[in-house]
């Protein structure tokens, strides 16, 4: 695999027409929302198809030259094409990959590829996830898949270990992983600390960080920086203008459904209310992937309901100058 660069202009270009689409779409959201919702049957599912919607229909206006007379049924009628390929996917799972492959057996057919890759998507925690993936259905050394995961031949290893033993193991591959109470504490005491170092910490070297729909940072190199998200989610936005800032900010641990999160609050003008919900995905004991639905206002609401908590939600991204510009920075 060849070192390949995209064009930091092209980045650039694409994150401008992101934002402006995304504003553009706001008064469409909710209604998409709650079509996704009652799609799916759950809050979790629905935000991953609402998300998958935009970012397919943002694929498709960059190669179609017919205009798209009414958005809202396009976004509708895509949400609805992803869903039913999502549930024949899921049908699927009875007769894909049961067992990993022997060494030396013939790879698997094309078709029992993609449904193992449902199976495992489900099943296991995505480092184990990748790794059985590298191995089984590409046949990838163990230290290829290091080098891939940026992680010790002796990871892969164990997620090898551990992602064959949940294949095998009816009764855990039918549920997906939740974190452990302990490890969302470990992130809610850090983060209350101010202890960026120890944030860091608990993170997997391949790990990722994401704002849903919003921004997302991919391995070590990405989240450690001083303008990455635990940065800017410990000491806050500095650059933004004076109507985003708030008082004070703390994260506690709550159960919604009977997984454990991190609740975020913020004071702004003297009231406290829940504006973040974190969801952890562990591997290990580590968080293998963070994401967070701050910009996702639909979700937010439907939580803070359930739970009994004030929310103040309402963007559907990070506030900027303009699409695509950032804050300047003043030291």
């Amino acid at each position: 695999m060849g070192d390949f660069e995209l064009p930091d202009g092209l980045r650039n270009d694409l994150r401008a027409a992101w934002h402006r689409y995304i504003d553009l779409l706001a008064p469409l959201r909710p209604g998409l929302h709650g079509f996704c919702r009652r799609l799916t049957g759950n809050v979790w599912d629905a935000e991953d198809l609402v998300q998958d919607t935009l970012l397919r229909a943002f694929g498709t206006l960059g190669s179609v030259s017919v205009r798209i007379e009414n958005p809202r049924a396009y976004l509708l009628r895509t949400a609805t094409n992803l869903w039913i390929d999502t549930v024949r996917r899921r049908e699927s799972e009875a007769t894909a990959l049961a067992e990993p492959r022997e060494s030396g057996t013939s790879p698997a057919a094309p078709g029992t590829a993609r449904d193992a890759g449902t199976v495992l998507m489900q099943r296991l925690a995505p480092q184990e996830r990748a790794a059985v993936v590298l191995k089984e259905l590409f046949d990838y050394s163990l230290e290829e898949i290091a080098d891939v995961l940026a992680t010790t031949v002796g990871a892969v290893k164990a997620a090898l270990h551990r992602g064959r033993t949940r294949l095998q193991d009816p009764e855990v591959a039918s549920r997906r992983p939740r974190p452990s109470v302990a490890l969302v504490d470990r992130f809610v005491d850090a983060y209350n600390a101010a202890d960026v170092p120890g944030l860091m910490r608990l993170m997997l070297d391949s790990g990722s960080v994401e704002n849903v729909g919003c921004s997302a940072e991919i391995g070590r190199a990405a989240f450690t920086r001083r303008q990455g998200w635990f940065h800017k989610a410990v000491y806050g936005h500095p650059e933004w203008p004076a109507e985003f800032a708030y008082e004070s900010a703390r994260l506690e641990r709550g159960l919604f459904e009977g997984e454990p999160l991190a609740l975020g609050f913020c004071t702004r003008r003297g009231r406290e209310a829940l504006e973040q919900v974190i969801r952890l995905g562990e591997d290990d004991g580590r968080i293998a992937r963070l994401r967070g639905y701050a910009f996702c206002p639909e979700t937010m609401r439907e939580i803070g309901t359930a739970l009994g908590l004030r929310v103040r939600t309402g963007l559907y991204r990070y506030p900027t100058p303009e699409p695509g510009k950032d804050w300047e920075v003043t030291t």
